[in-house]
C-alpha cells in the first residue's frame, strides 16, 4: 500500500492535537505528490515546466537583453541544437582572440566536443541574409556563452539540473582576496560555465580546477578559461563528472561553489549533515577535500540559516568548522523566489565558543560581528544574526523562561479541498461564518467575509469539533511577519489560513497568554529567534513564558478585557507590564 495512504489511516485515529484527513485527501496526496515508491515529489510541477526564464541576474549589461533574445529566437526557429550553437559561438570567440588554431586549444576542444557541429550560418563572416538582419552578439558580456546557454534552457531543465549560474559580481565577492602566491589551488565542484574561475585574480591556469556533470557547461568553462588565459599554453583542468561519485585524490586550498539546490536525495548513508537537499552532500564531500588551513565557501539558500530541515547542516558547521563569514545578498535567481547567502569556513582549530562571526550585507560597507552564542539559542540551532545588544536582551528574556505551550491544544483550520464551490461570500440558508487569516487582528476578529455550510464529511481535512466549538480559543495568522493572535468565544469556524491554540500554562488565563503572545516583547523574541514569515507550532513551543503572580494574571486579564471592549490604549499598559516582568529596562 502507498505510504501516504497508510499515513492517512494513522492520522484518522490521531489525538485532539492533530487534524483528521479524509480518504479523499490521502488519494489526492498519493496522486499528486508521490511516485511509485511513495516519495514526495513537491517540486514536480517546477521540474516539468516548459517556460523559458530569462536570467536577468547574469547579464553584465542589461542593454544587451533584446539582442540576446533575438539571437536565441533565431536559433530556435532554425531548430539548431543548443550544444551546436554554443560550440559555434565558442569557436567564433576563440577565432577573434587569435588562438583557435593552436594545438592546446584544439586538444581542449576535441577532448569533449567531438560530436558538436559548427554551424556555418552563425559565423560573422557567413553570407546569410536572415542572420545579417541580426545585430552582432555583444562583446561586453563577462560570460557570453554561459549567458546564451541559460537563455536556451527551459525552466524545468534548469530546476532538474540546479543550473542557475552565479552573477559575476557575486562570484567576485566570494573569491576576492584569495592568495595564490604559494601555489594554492582553487577548485569548484559545480563549476557550470566557470563564473568563479573567471572571477579569480592572481591565479595561473594550473592552479584552477573544476568539474560539472553537464557536458555543455564543461565545454563553455574550458573555452572561457582558454579566453581568460589566451597568452598561455595549457589545457583547462575541467572534468566532466558527477562530483558526488568521482574520486579526487588531491586536496585543495580553496573550494568555492554554487552547488545545485533543492534536488531531493534520499540516500543519507554516511552523511552526517544531510538535509535531503543536494547542496549538503556537495558540502560534506568538499569539506573532506579541503586542505588544512584552507577555505570552503558555498552559495546557499537563505533558508539554511533557520529552517528546521537544515538543522544537521548548522550543527555540523558549529561542531566542525571555523565559520569565517556569512554574507547576505539582496537578489534572487530568475525563476526562483529564494534569496541566497554565502557561508565561508575552514577546519576548526579552536573550540572558543565566545568567538564572533563577521556578517555582511552585500553592497553595504557595514560589518556586524555576531557572537556564536546567537547560533545556540534555539533547539534547531538557528543562525540568528543578532547584534550584541539584541543578544543581551534575548538572553535576559530567555532566563525568565519557566513554562512553554507544550501541554496546549493545537489545531488547523478547515481545509475544504474546494473553496471555490464550498466557501461563499454571501450567507445562505444553513450557512455560518468561517473566518480566514485576513480577519485576524491582534486581540480581535474583523467581521467575517466568508460563509460555509458545515458538514465534516464534505471536507478534505478538519480538526475535532470540540476544538472549533470550544468556549474560548485563540486563533493566529499562519503567514505573518509578526505574531498576531485573536480571542474567540463565539465557537466559530476558521479556514486553514488560521491556526487554533487553546493554551494550558499554569497560573495564566487564556487572556493572559493572549497578552504575552501579542506583546512587543514576544514579537521581538520571535523575530530574533526564528525570523520566518510563517508562524510555526515548533517555534511557538520555544517561547519563554515566565512564572507570574495571581495578581499579575488578574491584571493582564483585565487589560485584555479592556481591549476587547474597544479600549486600545490598554495595549501600551500590557507592553509596559510585560517588559517589567522580564526586567527589560526603558533603555533596552
Amino acid at each position: 500500500m502507498n505510504f501516504l495512504i497508510i499515513f492517512a489511516k494513522i492520522m484518522a485515529n490521531n489525538d485532539i492535537n492533530k487534524p483528521t484527513i479524509s480518504e479523499a485527501t490521502s488519494r489526492n496526496w498519493a496522486r499528486l505528490h508521490s511516485d511509485s515508491s511513495g516519495r514526495l515529489m513537491s517540486r514536480a510541477n517546477k521540474q516539468l515546466s516548459t517556460k523559458t526564464v530569462l536570467p536577468l541576474e547574469y547579464f553584465s549589461n542589461k542593454e544587451n537583453i533584446a539582442d540576446i533574445q533575438r539571437f536565441v529566437t533565431f536559433c530556435k526557429e532554425k531548430n539548431y541544437k543548443v550544444e551546436d550553437v554554443i560550440y559555434s559561438m565558442g569557436v567564433e570567440l576563440l577565432k577573434k582572440a587569435g588562438i583557435f588554431g593552436k594545438p592546446h586549444v584544439a586538444a581542449a576542444l576535441n577532448s569533449e566536443n567531438s560530436e558538436y557541429l559548427e554551424i556555418s550560418e552563425l559565423s560573422e563572416s557567413a553570407d546569410c541574409l536572415e542572420l545579417s538582419a541580426l545585430p552582432p552578439l555583444p562583446s561586453d558580456e563577462a560570460d557570453l556563452l554561459g549567458l546564451l546557454y541559460q537563455c536556451f534552457l527551459l525552466e524545468g531543465e534548469k530546476n532538474r539540473k540546479g543550473s542557475y549560474y552565479t552573477p559575476l559580481e557575486v562570484a567576485r565577492n566570494m573569491t576576492k582576496g584569495l592568495d595564490f602566491s604559494k601555489g594554492q589551488t582553487f577548485f569548484d565542484p559545480c563549476c557550470g560555465s566557470g563564473a568563479f574561475l573567471l572571477a579569480l585574480d592572481g591565479a595561473s591556469p594550473e592552479q584552477v580546477l573544476g568539474c560539472d556533470n553537464d557536458p555543455i557547461a564543461v565545454m563553455i568553462a574550458k573555452i572561457n578559461l582558454l579566453l581568460k588565459y589566451k597568452s598561455q599554453v595549457f589545457e583547462p583542468q575541467i572534468i566532466k563528472c558527477d562530483y558526488l561519485k568521482y574520486y579526487f585524490k588531491y586536496k585543495n586550498s580553496y573550494i568555492i561553489s554554487n552547488p545545485p539546490w533543492g534536488a531531493v536525495i534520499f540516500d543519507e548513508k554516511n552523511n552526517p549533515i544531510s538535509t535531503k537537499e543536494s547542496f549538503s552532500f556537495f558540502f560534506e564531500k568538499a569539506f573532506n577535500q579541503l586542505e588544512e588551513g584552507g577555505t570552503i565557501r558555498f552559495l546557499l539558500p537563505e533558508s539554511i540559516l533557520n529552517v528546521k530541515t537544515h538543522r544537521n547542516f548548522r550543527k555540523f558547521l558549529l561542531e566542525n568548522t571555523d565559520i569565517q563569514s556569512i554574507t547576505k545578498y539582496p537578489g534572487t535567481f530568475a525563476g526562483v523566489q529564494t534569496r541566497y547567502i554565502d557561508i565561508a569556513c575552514g577546519r576548526r582549530n579552536s573550540r572558543d565558543a565566545a568567538r564572533h562571526v563577521p556578517t555582511f550585507d552585500f553592497g553595504s560597507s557595514i560589518i556586524n560581528d555576531v557572537s556564536l552564542q546567537s547560533f545556540q539559542l534555539t533547539n534547531n540551532l538557528n543562525f540568528n544574526l543578532l547584534s550584541d545588544s539584541d543578544l543581551e536582551k534575548v538572553q535576559k528574556i530567555l532566563a525568565k523562561k519557566k513554562y512553554t505551550l507544550k501541554d496546549s491544544i493545537w489545531a488547523l483550520g478547515v481545509i475544504t479541498g474546494d473553496n471555490k464551490n464550498k466557501v461563499k461570500s454571501r450567507k445562505g440558508r444553513g450557512m455560518e461564518p468561517i473566518y480566514t487569516g485576513k480577519e485576524i487582528e491582534a486581540y480581535t476578529l474583523k467581521q467575517p467575509r466568508k460563509f460555509i455550510k458545515y458538514k465534516r464529511t464534505d471536507y478534505q481535512q478538519v480538526a475535532k469539533d470540540e476544538i472549533y466549538r470550544a468556549d474560548e480559543k485563540l486563533v493566529y495568522k499562519f503567514i505573518s511577519k509578526n505574531l498576531v493572535f485573536a480571542y474567540d468565544n463565539s465557537k466559530s469556524l476558521f479556514l486553514n489560513s488560521a491556526n487554533i491554540l487553546i493554551p494550558r500554562i499554569p497560573g495564566m488565563s487564556i487572556k493572559t497568554v493572549l497578552a504575552f503572545l501579542n506583546s512587543e516583547l514576544f514579537k521581538f523574541i520571535y523575530k530574533s529567534l526564528f525570523g520566518e514569515i510563517k508562524i510555526l507550532k515548533g517555534n511557538l513551543l520555544e517561547l519563554p513564558f515566565p512564572e507570574i503572580s495571581t495578581e499579575t494574571d488578574k491584571k493582564l486579564t483585565e487589560l485584555v478585557d479592556e481591549i476587547l471592549k474597544g479600549n486600545k490604549e490598554a495595549v501600551n499598559d500590557i507592553d509596559d507590564l510585560i517588559y517589567s516582568i522580564f526586567s527589560i529596562t526603558n533603555n533596552q
